[in-house]
């Protein structure tokens, strides 16, 4: 788990965690998030998660190196597509890269940081286009241990 500090979460109660992957839904709810920690006083967690990409036939062709540079570019490119709501905030922010299974990750970080919520997109960037509700969301809103809104 890769940590980056925004504007400080140290003295705040708890925080809403906002998985962000770039899509237009992943900012709608990171705007509606904003929102809300606004108005709570709270802080957001802003976390993006890559797959593992470790299997025998990619590491034949493909160094951990590589595969970790990859992954840093993909969650840069999503919390750079955050970074115009959350410059106009005054919210702190932390952003967190994470590797593995999304919704397990999410869910396991939700559990771990003892967060208020999980905001999250109703569909992101994944394989399945036009479904009601995204794989990922569905999956979270079944599996966390804290409220979860999904954000259309």
């Amino acid at each position: 788990m890769e940590r980056e500090s925004g504007k400080g979460l140290g003295l705040l109660k708890q925080n809403y965690l906002v998985p962000v992957d770039g899509s237009d839904h992943s900012l709608r709810a990171l705007a509606y998030a904003i929102e809300h920690a606004k108005e709570t006083d709270n802080g957001i967690l802003l976390v993006h998660v890559q797959p593992e990409y470790d299997t025998h036939n990619i590491r034949r062709f493909i160094t951990k190196e590589q595969i970790k540079e990859y992954q840093q570019e993909m969650a840069d490119e999503a919390f750079l597509a955050a970074e115009p709501l959350l410059s106009q905030s005054d919210v702190t922010v932390e952003k967190v890269l994470l590797t593995g299974v999304a919704s397990d990750e999410i869910c396991r970080l939700a559990r771990k940081e003892k967060v208020k919520g999980i905001i999250m997109g109703s569909r992101g960037l994944g394989r399945v286009k036009g479904s009601v509700l995204g794989s990922i969301s569905y999956s979270v809103l079944h599996t966390a241990d804290v409220p979860v809104t999904v954000v259309p």
